[in-house]
């Protein structure tokens, strides 16, 4: 038997908010950074005893032809970092029972993603200028 109503709501009709994009970015960094964790742990055989001279020549030679493959991940890595870290300071600051007014939401939230990305410009800097100069 089938009633002629309508369907509930999908996500296509709702015009995106602020709050609900950055918790769900705030899962989507969170995620990353624990699946980069693992990719570094299982990539570079940590504390693997058959690691022999083949094996670390292997992984010299990608590290020499693929360097900007790594370097884009480690960036994008760094990024999510600093974004997953700005906002939980956030989720700190509103567990204390700040700025839970919607107008200072929005305005916390903005600040959020300027510092997150200045900390990830900066750290980007201060990595290339650490280095030397960049292989080309």
């Amino acid at each position: 038997m089938r009633i002629n109503r309508p369907l509930s709501p999908h996500l296509t009709i709702y015009k995106p908010q602020l709050t609900p994009t950055f918790s769900i970015f705030h899962r989507i960094s969170g995620a990353f950074l624990a699946t980069m964790v693992l990719f570094s742990i299982f990539s570079f055989k940590i504390g693997d005893p058959s690691l022999t001279f083949y094996h670390s020549y292997q992984y010299f030679f990608l590290l020499t032809f693929y360097w900007w493959v790594i370097i884009t991940l480690v960036n994008f890595t760094l990024l999510a970092l600093c974004y997953h870290m700005s906002n939980g300071v956030r989720h700190l600051l509103w567990d204390s029972g700040l700025f839970l007014e919607l107008s200072k939401v929005y305005t916390s939230g903005i600040i959020m993603l300027f510092r997150a990305a200045f900390l990830a410009l900066l750290s980007i800097i201060r990595q290339h200028w650490s280095i030397g100069q960049i292989p080309y």
